[in-house]
């Protein structure tokens, strides 16, 4: 390069450098200007997927409850038969329009509004997996029995989780109405049904009082004393087992109170005395032949239930030690065969499921014939001390007593105890009933409030994406036009 184009190249003087100093200073200056140009960048690309999107009104209302009754009879605690149409039956319906006089839809459009089915949110999911399993034509035979058991156990164990739900639309009610309405429903339906019965236990108890007639021989007299004090027993227990019936207290007495008087008054008055007219039965046959021809029949029907029990505790036994022999052979690795390659499924899982399938259900069948084998061998029991008590009848072991006259004079005080008892017992079952009758959720509990379905709005896909890149180039923008801006300042005021 010559002299001269080194004096006529431009020199660029101080004034004219560039301070990154500067420039970020008037860029925070204008901080505001660079905030809201990105803001309505922002708002821009809102505005345009707003104008995209799509929008769906609220159009059901559900309210998941699980009742608290059901076993596996399906049935109210009184015994009667369940069905999910019992929560919006026309006098459901009726009772909620009575307790609630802000809503006005007519009875007959709620009814078709209005829908009751089986549900539960957990299961779902699991149901929804075998039912594909079970519609692919390719799966193996054994997968899909064990796929079709477990379905249906599923669905029985669902049988206590319903979901009511509300057509907004058909109803035309508001989403506040509607969880109001669903929510009442179902607690109209627990209240009624509590006022018919529903809700009373299913527990046999004698109503009427004991009373001797005066025709029967002692020793049936003392049969039907014996007879009415197991049912005041069995009733005591199965009450005992209801949920908050511990708590009941009637004239300072429990239940437990009442099981122990009626201990005490079959130890000590109505299982010796029955004994002793058994014991004492040759010379009460004197006066009453029939007697001799009763004892023969019932000690011929004994031996028989005695035979027939021995028979079934033996059947009982060899059916558990079969189940045995499996359970140990099924622990050995026993497997499924080979499998069609075009289900994608893990085999190994799924023979580690039948597997465990198997063994819960021997273990459940297990169980239950050793609950059966324990019961005939209590009602053994209770048989052989029944022969032990007739095979007494033909001796007398109680020397000159006069057994008739002992045993018509202890009745009146065993009537008398019986029907005490009878009337305690009842008034705990009308304090139990009134103690349900308070609360409905002993009926059912509600999984949760009142959920509002169908209503969402759909954006695009993308949103993210573009509300990102509109914020970055609004920024830019932003701080471009700050710069120029600044720059415009200063050259005005350099002017």
């Amino acid at each position: 390069m010559g002299r001269n184009d080194v004096e006529n190249s431009p020199v660029i003087g101080t004034e004219d450098e560039i301070s990154l100093t500067d420039l970020f200073r008037n860029i925070w200056r204008q901080r505001g200007l660079v905030l809201a140009i990105t803001a309505a960048m922002a708002a821009l690309v809102l505005v345009y997927h707003l104008g995209k999107a799509s929008f769906a009104v609220p159009s059901r209302v559900d309210y998941p409850v699980a009742l608290t009754f059901i076993n596996e009879k399906g049935t109210y605690p009184n015994g009667s038969v369940f069905s999910p149409r019992d929560l919006i039956a026309p006098a459901v319906i009726k009772r909620l329009l009575a307790d609630h006089s802000d809503i006005t839809v007519p009875s007959d459009v709620l009814l078709e509004a209005l829908s009751v089915r089986y549900s539960n949110p957990v299961m779902d999911s699991a149901e929804q997996k075998l039912a594909a399993l079970l519609a692919n034509a390719k799966t193996p035979e054994e997968i899909r029995t064990a796929a079709q058991t477990t379905l249906t156990e599923m669905r029985d164990k669902t049988r206590s989780f319903l979901t009511v739900s509300l057509d907004l639309s058909e109803a035309g009610l508001a989403i506040p109405q509607g969880e109001k309405l669903v929510a009442g429903l179902v607690t109209a339906w627990a209240d009624l049904s509590l006022t018919r019965g529903l809700g009373n236990v299913d527990i046999d108890r004698p109503v009427s009082a004991f009373a001797v007639q005066p025709a029967m021989n002692l020793i049936d007299m003392y049969d039907g004393a014996s007879k009415y004090l197991d049912s005041l027993k069995r009733a005591v227990s199965q009450l005992a087992q209801q949920a908050g019936s511990s708590s009941l207290i009637i004239d300072g007495r429990t239940l437990e109170d009442i099981q122990r008087d009626i201990d005490a008054l079959d130890v000590t008055d109505i299982g010796p005395l029955r004994e002793f007219a058994y014991s004492n039965s040759a010379d009460l046959a004197s006066s009453d032949p029939a007697i001799k021809v009763r004892l023969f029949a019932r000690q011929r029907l004994l031996n028989l239930e005695h035979e027939r029990l021995s028979k079934l505790i033996v059947s009982y036994d060899a059916a558990l030690s079969q189940l045995s022999q499996s359970a140990r052979g099924l622990s050995k690795g026993q497997g499924l065969g080979g499998t069609s390659g075009d289900v994608q499924l893990d085999q190994s899982l799924l023979e580690s499921m039948l597997s465990l399938g198997n063994k819960l259900g021997d273990v459940e069948m297990r169980q239950e014939l050793f609950e059966r084998r324990t019961k005939a061998t209590e009602d053994m029991l209770s048989l052989e001390k029944e022969l032990a008590i007739l095979n007494g009848s033909a001796t007398n072991q109680y020397g000159e007593l006069d057994s008739e006259e002992i045993l018509q004079a202890a009745l009146p005080g065993i009537t008398e105890g019986l029907n005490r008892l009878q009337q305690q017992i009842d008034a705990f079952f009308v304090a139990y009933r009134d103690q349900s009758l308070q609360s409905n959720g002993r009926l059912y509990v509600a999984d949760s409030a009142p959920q509002v379905r169908g209503g969402h709005v759909q954006f695009a896909s993308r949103i993210g994406l573009h509300l990102a890149l509109g914020v970055v180039l609004g920024g830019m923008l932003g701080v471009l036009i700050a710069l120029v801006r600044a720059a415009m300042v200063t050259s005005r005021s350099r002017g």
